[in-house]
């Protein structure tokens, strides 16, 4: 039998020409050559194809039937093709991931350790910076991938939703909002309005953590009494869970075992404030089968880890 691509060529031709010498005009063949294959085409198959006596000529019900197939077959084995090469491909790569320190330090732990177990070929280069440069470097493709959180606005970037985080707070004992009986993580149960009575250590304004935290202060009209800033998420929680003041960071920048000792960590519900990330990439670029492997793998993780939160 003649290649699935060909057998399809030729039928598809018929259907759309409408006779066997215009059809076979369109593939650049002769017509007895094109009557003769599709003639040994049904008797190989003891099955009428085409309808010869029509005008236009019309394939058979099972000469539809059969059409259909061969399309269903031969994508099937496209499919195959691609998924072995991507295998193959996977075992030697190399991806540049772009992430902000702050976010990098919680998530990247998140993702990269389960990718490098499952291909231990790809070679990891993360670049740690900020936002504005990183999509620089995405459109200049210094960089493949950039995880970050929301908002993003470059409109020459293309990006995929990963999860959804919850919004927390740490309150130490120094606070008049501390709950000694409280070990574990449970929603903020008071009037939001109290927390302009705090005092506050926070990221620096140029993190998103800060941003999303400036905004919600602003929704809530409260002008945050900062004693302190860091360029890095976990210390001002280490100085938070210490008594130096309040400080918000989503549930993933949290330590995997807080005691809890001195201090509580409420979740807000808020509408005001929604912890998304994402991974993004330019819309110029084709993505390779490594790019493609990294963007379902944190999709899976991420999905996961909001599904347990």
């Amino acid at each position: 039998m003649l290649q699935q691509t060909t057998i399809i060529a030729y039928l598809d031709a018929i259907v759309s020409e409408g006779t066997f010498t215009q059809a076979a005009k369109s593939l650049y063949i002769s017509q007895p050559y094109l009557s003769k294959t599709i003639t040994k085409l049904e008797d190989e198959l003891q099955t009428k194809l085409v309808e010869r006596n029509r005008t236009p000529m019309e394939l058979t019900y099972a000469g539809e039937r059969f059409l259909t197939h061969m399309k269903k077959m031969q994508n099937q084995y496209e499919d195959m093709v691609n998924e072995l090469t991507m295998i193959t491909k996977l075992k030697y790569g190399r991806i540049r991931i772009g992430v902000h320190p702050i976010m990098g330090s919680f998530l990247l732990p998140l993702i990269l350790p389960k990718f490098h177990e499952k291909y231990p070929g790809i070679v990891l280069k993360i670049m740690e910076q900020d936002a504005k440069t990183t999509e620089m470097d995405l459109l200049e493709n210094k960089v493949d991938l950039y995880l970050g959180m929301m908002p993003i606005h470059n409109e020459q970037l293309s990006y995929t939703m990963l999860a959804e985080d919850k919004w927390c707070v740490i309150v130490p004992d120094t606070s008049p909002l501390y709950q000694s009986e409280l070990k574990e993580i449970t929603k903020f149960p008071y009037p939001l309005n109290l927390l302009k009575n705090e005092t506050y250590v926070l990221t620096t304004s140029q993190s998103g953590i800060r941003k999303q935290a400036n905004e919600f202060l602003k929704h809530l009209d409260i002008k945050a009494d900062i004693i302190m800033e860091t360029q890095n998420i976990s210390t001002a929680a280490a100085l938070a869970r210490k008594g130096m003041g309040l400080t918000f960071l989503p549930k993933s920048a949290l330590n995997n075992s807080e005691l809890m000792d001195s201090y509580n960590i409420f979740y807000i519900e808020t509408s005001i404030v929604r912890t998304r990330y994402f991974i993004a990439y330019s819309k110029e670029k084709t993505l390779s089968s490594v790019d493609l492997a990294m963007i379902d793998m944190a999709k899976e993780l991420m999905t996961a880890y909001s599904d347990s939160l």
